[in-house]
């Protein structure tokens, strides 16, 4: 189970549960979406140190807006628009960041309150991102056998032999392309 703090104000929480990407692939975003967990995606075993290369370059929170937060242990919750992909960047984490979640949803129109905005997608640092083939992303981390629902696929990898902490990789493509992904990691 991804473990991240709880949903944001409700303004913020009916947009995102508006995205299709974030309906349709309820285990990744469950968190927002409230999604009951129908849509289990087997994990692809990954080498460790194949993973940690191709972890979110640099630090995805910088330039991003500040949108909700609520609790005593300081969840808060970060986005930000990427005009360049008509997307949106999520990050939700705790204030000592033990825990995050970043994601790039495409299709994704206007937010319910201003946003920074990115001149483009955040790219993995093994260089796929947002409109990368499933070919690109199969031969940074190995083949995986996708799930499909809802007109989209979806991979997840995670590290092996297990890190010190939980650790995920997602892709999730239409028509064979990165259309969002996400990093979870928890100490």
């Amino acid at each position: 189970m991804i473990a991240v703090p709880p949903a944001p104000d409700p303004v913020l929480m009916r947009w995102v549960q508006a995205i299709p990407a974030v309906r349709c692939v309820s285990p990744a975003f469950r968190p927002w979406t409230g999604a009951p967990n129908t849509f289990f995606i087997t994990s692809t075993p990954v080498d460790a140190e194949r993973f940690a290369r191709f972890g979110f370059a640099g630090n995805v929170i910088a330039g991003m807006t500040f949108v909700a937060g609520r609790g005593t242990s300081g969840e808060a919750y970060f986005l930000a628009r990427v005009p360049s992909a008509n997307a949106v960047v999520m990050h939700a984490g705790s204030e000592a960041e033990e825990e995050d979640f970043n994601a790039v949803v495409s299709g994704v129109t206007g937010a319910p309150r201003p946003l920074a905005t990115f001149a483009a997608a955040p790219r993995l640092s093994g260089g796929l991102g947002l409109g990368s083939t499933r070919a690109d992303v199969e031969f940074a981390l190995g083949h995986a056998l996708p799930k499909t629902g809802c007109g989209f696929d979806v991979v997840r990898y995670v590290p092996r032999p297990a890190e010190a902490s939980e650790a995920e990789l997602w892709f999730i493509y239409r028509a064979g392309r990165v259309v969002a992904f996400a990093r979870y990691e928890a100490v």
